[in-house]
């Protein structure tokens, strides 16, 4: 979907986003001086669908309960966001979103899981692109 894809696009670069990891080990980055060092993967899901309604949030839900939490039963964390991005033709579009934070161990199984998820989303909401970024924090419960 055209609207959702330049809506990810938008995000990248409203929200400064540079560094990111692509599950390839580090060599150059600093060790941890708080807790340990672990994936995170921030998924974002448009809700706009062309020619029908958006994505409701029991859509949603259900979605997270029977695709993603099978794969990540230890948990995430979903929050809303409201994007906008400029089309060629100058218009300005507004789309609603959900953001999705998983922590894991960056494995090849897990990115496969999150590569799933992603898909399976597309597939479910006539999407064109859920957008994926990897990062690789300090983190300590």
């Amino acid at each position: 979907m055209r609207l959702s894809k330049g809506l990810f696009l938008g995000c990248v670069f409203a929200l400064g986003l540079g560094a990111t990891a692509c599950g390839d080990d580090e060599p150059d980055a600093p060790s941890c001086t708080v807790g340990s060092q672990q994936y995170r993967t921030d998924l974002f899901f448009g809700r706009d669908r062309v020619g029908d309604v958006p994505v409701s949030e029991a859509e949603f839900q259900g979605f997270v309960d029977t695709v993603v939490m099978p794969r990540f039963k230890d948990g995430l964390t979903l929050y809303d966001a409201n994007g906008q991005y400029q089309l060629e033709d100058g218009t300005l579009v507004h789309e609603l979103s959900k953001i999705m934070v998983l922590l894991h161990d960056g494995s090849t199984a897990r990115s496969a899981d999150i590569d799933f998820i992603r898909e399976e989303y597309k597939r479910q909401f006539n999407q064109e692109a859920v957008l994926r970024i990897d990062s690789t924090p300090c983190v300590a419960f």
